[in-house]
């Protein structure tokens, strides 16, 4: 019974990778990202069939450090990782990069590979103990596997640990809707992803059939979670690219340069508040910074300093202050105006977020405002 549930676990597994690796690499809003990991995805599957064909029930001789799932959960590990660098700096993985992050798997992998096809007969190992008294080439490709594993479980945990502020300071400096963006993705994923190689780690000390079912079970939904996260994430709409380097390309950009800009920043600040005025660009809900940069022809990096260091707010909290304004006009002069229509039509995405823009800079709720300026009963939306 639970060798069938293992094995019907194995095709789950097997199935939403297919499904996912599809559903990502053909997804209309598909970016480079989504791509690597959908294509991730589908040699996943790969694996597990070649895995299916070989073994379909690694546990049922009872030995441990399978090397098989050493190699797939190495295999996952590695895209995974790819797929975060890839959303944190947008093309910064060119097929040579991403060939060189992977490599160190590849190689362990096809030198274990031909090792195992020359040796024929492999050492097994019934505990952690064995590993003690082996003094075999075996253990040594084994070891590099599993240090592989490991180095994929690190880079993604110090990525979140050195970028996650600012990748939510980039939003908030680089789209007027940062809310609705999930500014907390990264330490979800990496706690999510932990938990998977975790997992993974597990089943090379399992032979217990009942424990086997239970990690795939686990890693199953873990998985799910993440694709799940993967194709509705939405990422920085960046018109720059990180094919260059890490580093941002405005990043380390020679101060001198943006001083000659210093002379103009009133006149900067007075055209930018002019437009915003005149053609009101704040009630389009996807307006960005690479907006104003059409309008404005001066570095994005500069372009950010106008509003932090001039005005001393963020790009997302000027747009809102604008919005916030046409807002209160229809509070004020629309009585019968739900408060979703208002949000709608001041350029809001919803009315949550709305809401929690109006108590930030207004200290009062919408419905409260409505109330206290015309004295009437809010209007619940439909």
């Amino acid at each position: 019974m639970l060798r069938n549930i293992q094995l019907l676990l194995s095709v789950m597994i097997l199935s939403l990778c297919i499904f996912g690796g599809i559903t990502l690499l053909v997804h209309p809003r598909r970016s480079k990202a989504k791509s690597i990991l959908g294509a991730g995805m589908l040699f996943w599957a790969l694996l597990i069939v070649f895995r299916l064909l070989v073994n379909p029930f690694p546990d049922a001789d009872g030995t441990l450090f399978q090397p098989i799932v050493i190699v797939i959960g190495g295999f996952g590990m590695a895209v995974t990782t790819c797929y975060v660098i890839e959303v944190l700096r947008p093309g910064f993985l060119t097929f040579r990069r991403l060939f060189l992050f992977l490599s160190p798997m590849i190689v362990c992998s096809l030198l274990f590979g031909i090792y195992a096809v020359y040796r024929r007969q492999m050492p097994v190992y019934y505990s952690p103990r064995d590993l003690l008294s082996f003094t075999d080439i075996d253990i040594f490709f084994r070891g590099a596997l599993i240090v592989c594993n490991i180095l994929y479980m690190a880079v993604p945990s110090y990525l979140t640990v050195r970028y996650s502020r600012e990748y939510s300071a980039l939003l908030r400096e680089n789209v007027s809707d940062p809310e609705n963006y999930d500014l907390r993705w990264l330490q979800r994923v990496v706690l999510v992803m932990s938990a998977l190689y975790l997992s993974y780690l597990a089943l090379l000390f399992t032979h217990n059939t009942l424990l086997y079912v239970i990690d795939k079970g686990f890693i199953l939904l873990l998985w799910y979670y993440f694709f799940y996260k993967a194709l509705f994430l939405k990422e920085i709409p960046w018109r720059i690219s990180f094919r260059a380097g890490w580093r941002s390309p405005d990043e380390g950009a020679d101060e001198d340069k943006n001083a000659t800009f210093t002379f103009a920043r009133e006149e900067y600040l007075d055209g930018i508040e002019q437009w915003f005025r005149e053609e009101k660009p704040y009630l389009r809900s996807d307006l960005r910074l690479y907006d104003l940069q059409r309008k404005f022809p001066i570095g994005r990096t500069y372009l950010s300093q106008l509003f932090n260091k001039a005005l001393g707010v963020s790009f997302s909290d000027y747009v809102n202050r604008f919005r916030i304004e046409e807002s209160k006009r229809f509070l004020e002069t629309q009585p019968r105006m739900t408060i979703d229509e208002i949000a709608e039509r001041a350029g809001f995405n919803s009315a949550s977020t709305f809401r929690r823009a109006f108590i930030k800079q207004m200290e009062l709720s919408p419905s409260e405002y409505r109330k206290r300026y015309t004295g009437s009963s809010p209007v619940r939306s439909a």
